[in-house]
């Protein structure tokens, strides 16, 4: 098998990047996604390296985003190793292994500190255990329900025994959630503006000490929740938390009512044990009124997230992605001294 790599240009090759997408990623509006991802991201275009067969034919790709990571307070530019698409003849750890090695040559040549990868799946972390690279984190689902029909359902059918236990639980779980929403002094809203200065300034304002996590600033949530094709209202929704008039935080979740859940892409602010536990209590208020049966959340171990979600009633689930990270010398000087990563959903798109 004959294959060579090149990295691609975004406005000739598009169409191939495109129908490869089309054909082996399950995700509607393609065209508009990769307009959207790889052209207009305000951080900068995406890299993107095409592998070809002997016949030229182009049968695999793979992409890398720039991101804005603060790394224990310094702002730096690095790569998300992102869209992966591989036609299924071409399967197997050896392309793998060469595209993921192909996208490390962006940190080795100095255009990008490091470059990190969440890959979601035991297939696609085998490819980094075979270059030696240990995870550096991982990512995990936490569930709060909210209605018990999608778990006695799951767990006894949709027969007479599920549905005389479904409303006496769910009087349970709406105690659990009214006791969640015990906080006062903060004043919540629904924004649908675009976000400006006032988010910049917020963004500062999060301690990055001895952590590492990407940035909010306003033109970048504005590329994520107003301009990306797939976030679309009614059922996409950002809520701020004020006091006294000054943001503290936000909170950013969408809703899937075909499977009636809600999921929380980011919650980023100050004052994070009040102004988090306030939001999250608002968002429970609002899939309860949508009839939702659960809401969800992403965060990895060193994330604050993390203790908020359990302290108000969130479950861990199952690990949804790990967090490798790629940086020259192979020794992680930047990265390696006990930094926590504090991704959400919106850090591994």
């Amino acid at each position: 098998m004959s294959l060579a790599i090149r990295r691609a240009c975004l406005k000739r090759d598009r169409q191939e990047i495109v129908d490869l997408l089309v054909r082996n990623v399950t995700c509607p509006n393609q065209d508009k996604l990769f307009e959207w991802r790889h052209l207009k991201n305000p951080v900068g275009e995406a890299w993107v390296w095409l592998l070809r067969d002997q016949k030229q034919k182009a049968v695999a790709m793979a992409s890398v985003f720039p991101r804005r990571i603060l790394v224990n307070g310094r702002l730096m530019q690095c790569g998300h190793v992102g869209t992966v698409a591989v036609e299924p003849a071409y399967r197997s750890l050896g392309p793998a292994i060469l595209l993921q090695r192909t996208t490390f040559g962006l940190v080795d040549s100095g255009e990008i500190v490091f470059c990190y990868d969440c890959p979601p799946d035991e297939q696609r972390t085998a490819t980094f255990v075979r270059l030696g690279m240990p995870p550096s984190s991982e990512i995990a689902r936490y569930a709060f329900i909210l209605r018990s029909e999608e778990i006695l359902q799951r767990h006894m059918g949709r027969g007479f025994w599920s549905k005389l236990l479904a409303p006496s639980a769910n009087v349970l779980l709406k105690a659990r959630r009214r006791a969640a929403a015990a906080e006062c002094g903060l004043q919540i809203e629904e924004f649908a503006g675009r976000f400006g200065d006032e988010f910049s300034e917020l963004d500062r304002k999060v301690a990055s000490a001895g952590v590492i996590r990407g940035s909010r600033s306003a033109d970048l949530l504005n590329w994520r929740y107003r301009d990306c094709p797939g976030w679309n209202a009614p059922d996409s929704k950002v809520l701020l938390v004020r006091r006294a008039g000054e943001l503290v935080a936000f909170l950013a979740f969408w809703i899937e009512r075909s499977r009636r859940r809600a999921y929380i892409s980011d919650l980023f602010g100050v004052q994070f044990n009040t102004a988090g536990r306030a939001l999250l209590a608002a968002a429970l208020e609002i899939c309860e009124r949508e009839k939702m049966f659960s809401l969800h959340g992403y965060c990895s171990p060193g994330s604050e997230l993390r203790s908020l979600f359990r302290h108000l009633g969130f479950r861990r689930r199952e690990r949804t992605a790990t967090v490798v990270a790629y940086e020259k010398g192979s020794g992680l000087p930047t990265l390696n001294h006990g930094l926590n990563w504090t991704l959400t959903q919106m850090d591994q798109m």
